[in-house]
C-alpha cells in the first residue's frame, strides 16, 4: 500500500469517527519549507500529505460552510503540491509558500470558530477542548504570517499574545473568563482582515 493510500485510508477513518478532540497541530508546513528549499523534494511530498490528513480531521470538526469549503480546497492543494514536488515540476518557493498560508488561515479561522461556537453554552468536558482550539487558532494565524519571513504587525501581535493568554488562563482554571468572547473576536477579526489583504494583492 502506498504512502497516499495509506493517508486516504487513515483519513476516510478519520472522517467517518466523531472528532471532538482539538488536535495537536502536526500540519507541518515550517518541515515541508525546509525540506522544499533544501531539494528534498520527496520528504516535503510526504510531509504534506501528513499534513493534508491533518487538514482532513479537521474538516471533519468544521461547523462553517464557508470555512470547510477552504479546508477543503486546502486539502485538495496539498495533494496536489505533493504530486507536483514527486514530479519535479515545483521551482517556485513563492507559489509554495502562499498555498500553505492560505491553508493556515484556514485552519486558523476553523479554530477560533470552534472555539467561539463552543462558548454559547459550555459542559465542563468542553472548556478543554476551547482552550486548545484557542492556542491553535493563535499558532496557525502566527505561522500564516511568519512562514515567509514575515513579521507580525503590532495588532496581529497583541491578538495572537491575547488568545494565548485566555488559552493559558482557560487551562488553569477550567473555567471560560469573561474577557474569551472579546478575545477571540479580535483574533477572528486579524485572520479575515489578513486573509481579506492578502486576497487583495
Amino acid at each position: 500500500m502506498s504512502v497516499r493510500s495509506l493517508m486516504m485510508a487513515l483519513g476516510a477513518i478519520l472522517v467517518a469517527a466523531p472528532i471532538v478532540r482539538a488536535q495537536e497541530p502536526d500540519a507541518d508546513f515550517v518541515l515541508a519549507r525546509k525540506q522544499f528549499l533544501a531539494g528534498q523534494a520527496r520528504q516535503a511530498a510526504n510531509t504534506l500529505l501528513a499534513s493534508s490528513a491533518h487538514v482532513r480531521q479537521e474538516i471533519g470538526r468544521c461547523r462553517d460552510e464557508e470555512v470547510g469549503s477552504r479546508l477543503i480546497e486546502g486539502e485538495a492543494q496539498l495533494d496536489k503540491l505533493a504530486a507536483s514536488l514527486r514530479a519535479g515540476s515545483i521551482g517556485n518557493v513563492k507559489a509554495f509558500e502562499q498555498e500553505l498560508v492560505k491553508i493556515d488561515r484556514a485552519l486558523a479561522l476553523n479554530h477560533v470558530k470552534l472555539a467561539i461556537a463552543g462558548l454559547v453554552r459550555p459542559r465542563a468536558d468542553d472548556i478543554p477542548v476551547i482552550g486548545r482550539d484557542i492556542e491553535h487558532a493563535a499558532f496557525h494565524f502566527e505561522r500564516s504570517v511568519t512562514l515567509d519571513g514575515h513579521t507580525l504587525a503590532e495588532a496581529q501581535v497583541a491578538a495572537v499574545d491575547g488568545a494565548r493568554k485566555l488559552a493559558k488562563e482557560i487551562d488553569d482554571s477550567k473555567l471560560i473568563p469573561p474577557s474569551a468572547k472579546l478575545v477571540l473576536s479580535t483574533l477572528e477579526q486579524q485572520i479575515v482582515a489578513t486573509s481579506a489583504t492578502a486576497s487583495a494583492k
